[in-house]
C-alpha cells in the first residue's frame, strides 16, 4: 500500500492550459510592424556602417605605412564612405526613435480602445445579467404573488360557501317545514271523508227529533201574527189622516208670514247678549199653534 501511494505521488501533474492571448489592436499590429522594420534597417545600415569605418581605418594604416599619394587618396575615399554609413547609421537611429514614439503612442491608443471595447462588452454583460436576473425575479414575485392570491381567494371563496350553505340550510328548513304541514293537511283530507259521514248522519238524526214538534206550533203561531199585521195596519192609516190637516195649516201660516221685504232696507240682525254663554233655546214648532 506505501508503494502504490509513492508511485501515485511521483506522477507528473498536467500543466494547466495557457490562455489564448489577446488579439492585438489593428493600430498597435501596424506600429509594431513599421519598428520591426525600421529596427531591421537599422541593424543593416550599423553593420554596413561598421564595415566602412573598419575599412577606412585599415586603408587610412595602409596609406600611412606606404606613403603614397594613391594610397592616401584611398584612404580619403574610404574615410568618406564612413562618414556617409555614420550619417544614414544617426538617420535609421532618428527613423528608429519615431517609430518608437509611434509605436507607443499607438499602443496608448490601442489600450483606449481596447478599454472602451471592454467597457461595452463589460455594459452589455451586466446588462444580460440583469435581464437574467429580472426574469429570475419575476418568476418568484409572480410565485409569491400568486400564492397570496390564491391564498386570499380561497378565504373569500370559503366565506361565500358558508353563506351560500347557510341559506341552503334555511331554504331547506322551510321547504321540510312546508311539507310538514302539506303531510298533515293531506293526513286530515285523507281521515275527514269518514268523520264528516257520520256528523251527517248526527245532524238528519236530530233534524227529524225536532220536526215534530215544530209542525205541531206552526198553526198556532200564525195566527197571533195576522191579528199583529192587521193592528199595524189600522195604526198606519190613522197616522196619515192625522198628518194631512197638518201640512195644510203649516202651508196656510207661511204664506201669511211671507210679507214682501223692501227694497235698499235692511233689518240689522240682532246681536247676542254679551254676558250670556251657552246653547241657545230651540224655537217652538210653528204648526204646532194652528194645529192645537
Amino acid at each position: 500500500m506505501a508503494k502504490a501511494k509513492k508511485a501515485a505521488a511521483k506522477r507528473p501533474r498536467k500543466a494547466a492550459p495557457k490562455k489564448a492571448a489577446a488579439p492585438t489592436h489593428p493600430i498597435l499590429a501596424k506600429a509594431e510592424a513599421a519598428l520591426d522594420k525600421v529596427q531591421k534597417e537599422l541593424d543593416l545600415v550599423a553593420k554596413k556602417a561598421e564595415a566602412a569605418k573598419k575599412e577606412a581605418a585599415a586603408k587610412a594604416a595602409a596609406a600611412k605605412k606606404a606613403g603614397s599619394k594613391t594610397a592616401k587618396k584611398v584612404a580619403e575615399a574610404a574615410k568618406k564612405a564612413a562618414a556617409k554609413a555614420g550619417d544614414q547609421l544617426k538617420s535609421q537611429k532618428e527613423q528608429l526613435r519615431h517609430a518608437k514614439v509611434a509605436h507607443a503612442v499607438a499602443k496608448v491608443e490601442a489600450a483606449v480602445i481596447s478599454a472602451e471595447e471592454r467597457a461595452v462588452e463589460a455594459t452589455m454583460e451586466f446588462a444580460e445579467s440583469l435581464a437574467k436576473r429580472a426574469e429570475a425575479d419575476l418568476k418568484k414575485a409572480v410565485g409569491a404573488f400568486e400564492a397570496r392570491w390564491k391564498k386570499s381567494r380561497k378565504a373569500a371563496d370559503s366565506k361565500k360557501v358558508k353563506k351560500k350553505e347557510k341559506k341552503e340550510k334555511s331554504k331547506a328548513k322551510s321547504a321540510a317545514k312546508k311539507a310538514k304541514v302539506k303531510a298533515k293537511v293531506i293526513a286530515k283530507k285523507a281521515v275527514g271523508p269518514k268523520k264528516r259521514a257520520g256528523a251527517k248522519k248526527r245532524r238528519v238524526a236530530k233534524a227529524k227529533k225536532g220536526a215534530a214538534p215544530a209542525a205541531a206550533a206552526a198553526p198556532a203561531a200564525k195566527k197571533p201574527a195576522k191579528a199583529k199585521k192587521a193592528k199595524v195596519a189600522k195604526k198606519a192609516k190613522v197616522a196619515k189622516k192625522k198628518a194631512a190637516p197638518k201640512k195644510a195649516a203649516a202651508k196656510k201660516t207661511a204664506g201669511k208670514k211671507a210679507a214682501p221685504k223692501k227694497a235698499g232696507v235692511k233689518k240689522a240682525a240682532p246681536k247676542k247678549a254679551a254676558g250670556k254663554r251657552g246653547r241657545p233655546k230651540k224655537a217652538a214648532p210653528a204648526a204646532a199653534a194652528p194645529a192645537a
